[in-house]
């Protein structure tokens, strides 16, 4: 979840970079101010497949309302991502709003990411992924910003660029007991030679090759394609039989002469044309577009028809999209699909907060809470003693600093 703010029409910006300046002799005293007011810079690595290297760094802010309330700028020190013979040095900004009467306003802060050189052996376009989070720390869980992407020209340069920003708002549930914040930044650098001659992609060709297609899949028109008749969801039988057994068991032979070449015909009447067209995506690229939409559609469908990989895609994308408005829903999901990983998260996350004790609590409940209790009463005990409370009927009558709703 990305927190951002409502901004008065007045307030304007300078989000321009700022280079770093050369740094001063490493005495003492001068390492232990940068400590205190810039923070320091921690790295971790995900591979979600093989392949796709996710460099995810950490920057924590100490003493975050002392030093934006001293400073002007600020900026993290200086990291560094290498993948493949091209390394690439970065670091992530903090700028300010202006109101009307020239002052900066502390929140929401910009979030800049800026690439500030590159060394590589080969020059060339490359497309950078990358995604902000903020560290929600009554609840040891990162709030993600959407991910955003652009395409760059790298080559040996010590040029600083400002790659993206985001306003984010720092709000109590984001200062740890030291009084310091957690700002994450995830980069992930594909370079286009190696974007379009990887096996993915080359399946995405083959997904809108219209040569050698056999099979028809039927399902139902959504709102958003009211025309899907137009363009009927048409795919390989063998692709099919190779990634699910299932699915192929649903194939059946067409000889009704009515389209003709198509040999199969897979009907999946229960499903909309949207999750159907993702599923397909799904099988033949490793990839869905639009998790953000579909996952909780997608993985009952990886149940039904033993797709591992959609269901590990889809528990990931649930479990960093957890917010207290959907921890309801997901967690019924989770239940329902018998998805253990994804239920631990869940509860969790619901862990000692005051926010989600708002939802739950008798006077302000919201939907999912309340089907919940009805139609599986003992996940709902259990939920309630994650958040804190051993019964439906919780103590407080009200929720500190507000509440949540759907």
């Amino acid at each position: 979840m990305c927190v951002l703010a409502t901004l008065p029409r007045a307030i304007r910006l300078n989000i321009m970079p700022t280079k770093p300046k050369n740094k001063a002799k490493n005495t003492h005293n001068s390492k232990e101010s940068l400590d205190i007011e810039v923070g320091s810079i921690h790295e971790e690595l995900e591979v979600p497949v093989a392949s796709e290297l996710v460099f995810r760094k950490i920057w924590k802010i100490k003493r975050f309302h002392h030093t934006i309330k001293k400073r002007d700028l600020l900026d993290s020190p200086e990291f560094r991502c290498s993948v493949n013979g091209m390394t690439t040095f970065w670091n992530i900004s903090v700028r300010f709003w202006k109101g009307a009467n020239g002052k900066k306003v502390t929140n929401p802060l910009v979030i800049c990411l800026n690439l500030t050189g590159s060394e590589t052996e080969e020059t060339g376009q490359a497309r950078v992924r990358f995604q902000f989070g903020v560290w929600n720390a009554h609840i040891k869980h990162w709030e993600c910003c959407p991910i955003a992407s652009v395409v760059l020209n790298l080559q040996n340069t010590k040029e600083l660029l400002s790659v993206g920003y985001k306003s984010l708002g720092v709000m109590e549930r984001h200062i740890d007991p030291d009084k310091d914040v957690k700002i994450m930044v995830k980069i992930q650098i594909i370079q286009s030679d190696e974007e379009v001659h990887s096996l993915s992609q080359d399946m995405a060709r083959l997904m809108v090759n219209e040569e050698s297609k056999d099979t028809l899949i039927e399902c139902y028109c959504d709102s958003e394609n009211k025309d899907c008749e137009k363009t009927p969801l048409i795919v390989h039988s063998w692709i099919i039989r190779t990634r699910s057994d299932k699915l192929a068991t649903r194939m059946e032979e067409q000889s009704d002469g009515k389209n003709k070449g198509m040999k199969y015909l897979l009907c999946l009447p229960e499903y909309s044309y949207g999750v159907v067209n993702e599923l397909v995506r799904y099988i033949y690229t490793d990839k869905v577009d639009c998790a953000d939409k579909y996952a909780a559609k997608l993985l009952p469908i990886s149940i039904v028809y033993h797709l591992q990989g959609l269901k590990g895609l889809c528990e990931r994308h649930l479990i960093e999209s957890l917010t207290p408005a959907n921890v309801a829903n997901i967690l019924l999901l989770a239940d329902q699909c018998r998805c253990e990983n994804l239920r631990k998260a869940a509860l969790h996350y619901c862990e000692g907060s005051d926010e989600i004790k708002g939802n739950v609590h008798m006077a302000g409940k919201t939907l999912a809470w309340r089907v919940m209790e009805m139609v599986n009463p003992d996940l709902f005990m259990e939920a309630c003693e994650s958040i804190g409370s051993s019964s439906s009927n919780l103590d407080s009558p009200g929720t500190p600093g507000g509440s949540w709703s759907d």
